[in-house]
């Protein structure tokens, strides 16, 4: 018998209408943690999911009592995987955490072990992806963030995520609530390793097309927050408006020296325009940036909204 690693690890996995995959999930998975771990946890955080993927937790867990910890959390309104799985973290008490934002299994569970040995080589991140197309919005979204975060380390797809709990505590040192987790634990300043695994032709990962509208807010958040890219654009705005408004002034006193036709008053409304165009601008200009300053500073804060926590075991 294969003597167990003497750690406590916490699994975290983010649950929304994922009724037939939490089986394979949960007995791969679990599986391959009660036969590596000492002790584990696992914590399930349900996005107000409506396909009866409870009643599959329920079912799994009635034909297979566990003898860890499991801790159904449900939320009492859908809130998007990034509040759903920063709730899940906070309430690990394991060494170490998987994160799991996806049930899909297009990987071996011997990937479980392999992430485990590589963060005891002295990493405190390991992000696990695997070798296949992205689709071409993903790839333009890496490419532009990773062009204008200047970042610690470039961010990509992922499958499942190793953290140590020194991560965790890091991470907490910059603010409970984490818009974009993935951002921010690329560039917390620890060790982190990457992990590739091929994925077989038949088994490539769909991603929800419900999902498609958060994935979208989620992006743009992720360049106000991490990047200057929106910052630029703005600016940008600002100062082509600036000087458009100085091109109407020198239009204006143009005017005023070569026509001798203008209408009475029209040299001193429109430069009065101009000159409060130029002085609104300038404000925005000037504000865009202090936000920006802001931003870099502290992330947003958001409650959590928690109907209730149901534990199915204590042991």
């Amino acid at each position: 018998m294969t003597e167990k690693e003497p750690k406590f690890i916490s699994v975290v996995a983010y649950i929304q209408n994922d009724a037939g995959r939490i089986r394979p999930f949960l007995k791969e998975i679990m599986g391959k943690c009660r036969e590596s771990f000492e002790k584990c946890e696992l914590i399930l955080v349900n996005d107000d999911s409506t396909d009866g993927s409870i009643d599959e937790i329920h079912g799994y867990f009635k034909e297979n009592p566990a003898d860890y910890m499991v801790s159904i959390v449900k939320l009492g309104m859908a809130q998007g995987i990034e509040s759903a799985m920063n709730i899940g973290r906070d309430m690990t008490i394991g060494d170490y955490v998987y994160e799991f934002d996806d049930l899909h299994m297009d990987y071996s569970p011997e990937m479980i072990l392999e992430a485990y040995q590589k963060c005891l080589s002295g990493s405190d991140i390991v992000s696990v992806s695997g070798k296949y197309q992205m689709r071409l919005t993903s790839r333009l979204f890496y490419a532009l963030y990773n062009h204008f975060s200047h970042g610690q380390q470039p961010i990509g797809p992922e499958t499942f995520r190793l953290l140590s709990r020194r991560a965790i505590n890091r991470i907490h040192s910059t603010g409970r609530y984490i818009p974009y987790r993935k951002a921010v634990y690329m560039n917390c300043g620890l060790k982190i390793s990457r992990m590739q695994y091929e994925v077989g032709e038949g088994n490539r990962r769909n991603y929800r097309m419900g999902r498609s509208d958060e994935r979208m807010n989620l992006a743009v958040d992720s360049f106000i927050y991490f990047t200057d890219l929106l910052e630029r654009v703005s600016l940008s705005i600002c100062l082509i408006f600036i000087l458009i408004a100085l091109g109407v002034i020198v239009y204006t006193v143009w005017s005023f020296f070569m026509d001798q036709h203008l209408a009475a008053g029209w040299v001193s409304l429109m430069g009065f325009l101009s000159l409060g165009f130029i002085g609104v601008f300038g404000i925005l200009t000037i504000i865009l940036r202090y936000l920006g300053v802001l931003i870099n500073l502290s992330y947003r804060r958001r409650h959590h909204l928690i109907e209730e926590i149901e534990k199915l075991s204590g042991n």
